[in-house]
């Protein structure tokens, strides 16, 4: 059994190509010119530069710093107060989250996605920040997916808009010198073809890693910073089960079925096994719950029984213990 086990595992690995990006151009490396400065507002620098799938979605200028600047001379890593390397490549994005006196001013980045998210389908999110301050540094990025291009230049933050998504806000990134890694997941329904990333908080409920030196901006209590973006990516998260670790068949109309819900997989199977190794009952996406009775393979008494739940389709292998308790 061990050993079948350990053979299926490494079946599956092998099955399981790397996910596709649906993020086009995640490392702002297809550009067809650099412009090198600081973008005004208004002016979306991406448009501007050619680089492929980007956009500015608000009049509000995020920034795109690159190599062979033809209007500024910025370039990485020598970018006057702001620096860093790209993560990736020659390119990368940058936002700023408050702006001065224009305390609830943001910038954000648009993409369109090389295909619409697929209804009912858990995605992974991830991007890298590095901030280029250590103290001020705002702790909350944002993701909300749009069916059509986001284009408002009529305003300078979107701080009335509910994100679909945040990072793990009790993590400030202030570490100037390193990249750090942003996660999230995201349920999709099926009409996202764009997405856009920024702060969605709102300025007077903003937290700031402590102490915060609000000086370096004119003794404003609320201050911002400054982040750098790079090798952004949106994929298809592997299958996955959500499954209860007891369940008590006694007809009481409560929890009498054993049941689960199965996420980015329309084909598994789960075997449940008892103490001796026996199997009792075969579930798959056609036979999807067990109400505790004996089966034609095995007589069912309460106690601890065992689950593998596989899918070689979409790189799901779990296994765990259930209780029966009557």
């Amino acid at each position: 059994m061990k050993y079948l086990v350990n053979i299926l595992i490494i079946l599956l690995t092998l099955n399981v190509s790397a996910q596709e990006n649906l993020i086009t151009n995640g490392s702002f490396e297809e550009i067809d010119s650099c412009y090198g400065a600081p973008a005004g507002i208004g002016f979306d620098v991406f448009e501007w530069s050619g680089c492929i799938g980007w956009s500015n979605p608000i009049a509000s200028s995020s920034d795109l710093w690159c190599q062979n600047p033809i209007v500024g001379n910025n370039v990485p890593p020598s970018l006057g107060a702001y620096w860093q390397y790209p993560k990736t490549g020659s390119n990368m994005a940058s936002i700023l989250i408050n702006a001065g006196s224009l305390y609830s001013y943001r910038e954000y980045i648009q993409n369109k996605l090389t295909s619409t998210l697929v209804p009912n389908t858990f995605y992974k999110v991830e991007f890298f920040v590095s901030g280029n301050t250590t103290s001020c540094s705002a702790s909350e990025f944002g993701i909300k997916f749009f069916p059509s291009k986001l284009t408002d230049p009529s305003t300078l933050w979107l701080t009335d808009v509910i994100p679909d998504a945040i990072n793990d806000i009790s993590t400030y990134y202030i570490d100037t010198a390193i990249w750090q890694k942003i996660e999230m997941t995201y349920l999709a329904n099926g009409s996202e073809k764009y997405v856009v990333i920024g702060n969605y908080q709102d300025s007077l409920s903003m937290t700031y890693v402590e102490p915060c030196d609000t000086s370096f901006w004119g003794n404003l209590t609320l201050a911002g910073d400054y982040f750098f973006i790079d090798d952004v990516s949106i994929t298809k998260m592997a299958g996955f089960a959500n499954i209860p670790n007891v369940f008590t068949p006694n007809n009481d109309g409560i929890n009498d079925v054993f049941e689960f819900q199965v996420f980015n997989c329309s084909n598994w199977k789960m075997d449940i096994i008892n103490r001796w190794g026996n199997r009792v009952i075969s579930l798959d996406n056609t036979n999807t719950n067990w109400d505790g009775t004996s089966t034609s393979l095995m007589p069912v008494h309460d106690g601890v029984y065992f689950y593998k739940i596989y899918g070689e389709d979409c790189g799901m292998f779990q296994q765990g213990c259930i209780s029966l308790i009557r």
